[in-house]
């Protein structure tokens, strides 16, 4: 009876090793399914801001460029979406062949385990162990052998009890792996209906973006007009960022050529004063610069966006003009598209290097952070001032919009002394 009772105990074992084997892949996968849900939802929410702005945007001939950038991102988002989809739907197709799996696996246990109890149970019976086990104990031979029969009916109890409940324990098993299946499946249809809705509306919106291109390619001579406005524009600014980098680099070079050496009864500051409005510049210690630029240089890549929501229209570096065949454009940041008036935050602790309205561009804004300066471009109103102290997530002003194509776009900038960045190293993804 005692080899049989090993014999028994393998099956929970079997039972443990199984489970274990089954449940290390699928933690994995629900990993991975948790990491597309949530891409997914980003992607969701992100067409949702597009397709306000797109709203918003007029449909205007002056407007056409703007709508085409707007749709063109949009595209791009929608691909990005049913690519995402189609992952999630194959992963749920991978649970559906895991899950029927574990399943068969545990339908083999219960018949194996419910064979092996009603075998050891008709055993007990044709030994009178169970017909009458006080007789089975009284009618041994010794008090010895009466001692060693009531041990061995505590164990014998033991493991039925065992067993039963590893047979019921693994039916409740079977009962969550039928209905995980069962969401699965439902998920899946959910999936599909879904993917099936996202690729009718991009071949809609690819129409659409056809359409807009044709309209574009019959009105060139306007777009290369408007382009070279904004490149006279763009040339402006970058003179006047380049003007007041330049001049904040020679005023702090002749300060700390002016300044003396700490001596032990007059020991160098380590804190920074606040500039007043109408400073001519900030007056931070060199201590506190060189402690803001490594300081921001440490978050590359994390600083938060300038706006709230919006998408970036156009990137960093010099590129193809996106309707205009042979000509390219230099973009000395990124251009984000974002809601009316919305307001515009520093990125990053800093003082105002500098305030200026420019033609084609309204207010710009430079902030100082060390050797490190961020200008925010295209502001209808600003509420800093050149020697200003600002502090990260402040609002220094709004954004401003085009009343004819009725888009808003803001113009931003990272620079490394006179290296011009790509922001979109800088900024959170």
């Amino acid at each position: 009876m005692s080899e049989s009772n090993k014999t028994h105990t393998l099956a929970p074992l079997s039972l443990a090793l199984l489970v274990a084997i089954f449940l290390c892949p699928a933690y994995a996968f629900s990993q991975s399914k948790k990491e597309l849900e949530d891409k997914r939802k980003k992607l969701m929410r992100d067409i949702e801001v597009t397709n306000n702005l797109l709203k918003k945007t007029t449909k205007t001939k002056e407007a056409t460029y703007d709508r085409y950038i707007a749709l063109q991102k949009q595209i791009e988002r929608r691909e990005k979406l049913i690519t995402n989809i189609e992952a999630e739907i194959v992963f749920a197709e991978r649970g559906i062949t895991r899950n029927a799996a574990v399943l068969e696996s545990l339908n083999r246990d219960i018949e194996k385990m419910q064979d092996e109890y009603g075998r050891m149970v008709r055993s007990a019976f044709r030994q009178r162990v169970l017909s009458n086990p006080l007789l089975y104990i009284l009618s041994a031979d010794n008090l010895n052998q009466a001692f060693r029969r009531w041990l061995f009916m505590r164990k014998y109890d033991s493991f039925r009890k065992k067993q039963a409940d590893a047979i019921a324990d693994t039916r409740e098993m079977l009962s969550k792996k039928v209905s995980s299946l069962e969401d699965t499946r439902r998920e899946k249809e959910t999936l599909l209906l879904s993917l099936r809705s996202q690729k009718t509306i991009l071949t809609t919106e690819l129409s659409d973006k056809d359409n807009l291109l044709k309209s574009l390619s019959q009105d060139e001579s306007r777009l290369k007009t408007d382009l070279e406005k904004k490149q006279a524009a763009h040339e402006a600014l970058n003179k006047a960022i380049e003007r007041i980098i330049q001049d904040e680099i020679n005023r702090r070079t002749a300060e700390s050529r002016n300044r003396p050496a700490a001596t032990p009864s007059q020991p160098k500051s380590n804190t920074a004063t606040t500039p007043s409005p109408n400073a001519a510049a900030p007056t931070a210690a060199p201590e506190v610069q060189d402690n803001l630029s490594r300081a921001f240089q440490q978050k590359r890549g994390q600083l938060p966006w300038p706006v709230e929501g919006g998408f970036v229209a156009r990137t960093f570096g010099r590129q193809k003009h996106p309707t205009l065949k042979n000509i390219e454009i230099t973009n000395n940041g990124i251009d984000i598209r974002t809601e009316e008036n919305a307001a515009v935050r520093a990125v990053y602790d800093g003082f105002v290097a500098g305030v200026q309205y420019i033609p084609g561009h309204d207010y710009t804004v430079i902030i100082q952070h060390g050797n490190y300066y961020t200008v925010y471009s295209n502001l209808v109103e600003t509420s800093v001032a050149k020697g200003d102290e600002v502090r990260g997530r402040q609002i220094i002003g709004r954004v401003s919009t085009n009343v004819v194509t009725g888009a808003s776009e803001l113009h931003f900038e990272v620079w490394n002394q006179k290296e011009r960045m790509n922001p979109e190293g800088w900024i959170r993804k």
